[in-house]
């Protein structure tokens, strides 16, 4: 399964990288909003992890962007944990949504939550058509 990681943290990134690798996930990483948008529209990843507050082009407009040509399972990251973030992410498009700082069991756990439901969606439509 792969996993594109967008985050300006780059330590974090290579934690999570560390940690999510060691479960069988393959993980790319970017870390500012265009570069991430970009890798998004030129490979078809499994699941995106994004943080909200990037340079160039903060996470809510890469979540936008993103909705307005792809499905893909998306979880917002975010210091700033009030509702009024978590909100505005579910209306732009998120799937799920996890404060830093980030407990990997949960992340793995959401990341896996969501690939399950994809699949099911998945073969659904698969059988649909």
């Amino acid at each position: 399964m792969d996993v594109l990681l967008i985050d300006d943290d780059v330590e974090l990134c290579a934690l999570m990288t560390e940690y999510l690798s060691g479960h069988d996930y393959r993980v790319e990483c970017t870390h500012d909003g265009p570069s991430g948008l970009a890798r998004a529209y030129q490979h078809a990843y499994d699941i995106i992890v994004l943080d909200v507050m990037l340079p160039r082009l903060d996470g809510f407009e890469v979540l936008r962007q993103l909705r307005r040509r792809s499905t893909v399972p998306i979880i917002l990251l975010t210091a700033r944990g009030g509702q009024e973030d978590r909100l505005q992410g579910f209306e732009a498009g998120a799937d799920d949504f996890l404060s830093k700082p980030i407990n990997q069991p949960e992340l793995l756990a959401r990341v896996r939550s969501l690939l399950r439901i994809k699949e099911l969606w998945d073969t659904v439509e698969s059988q649909a058509a």
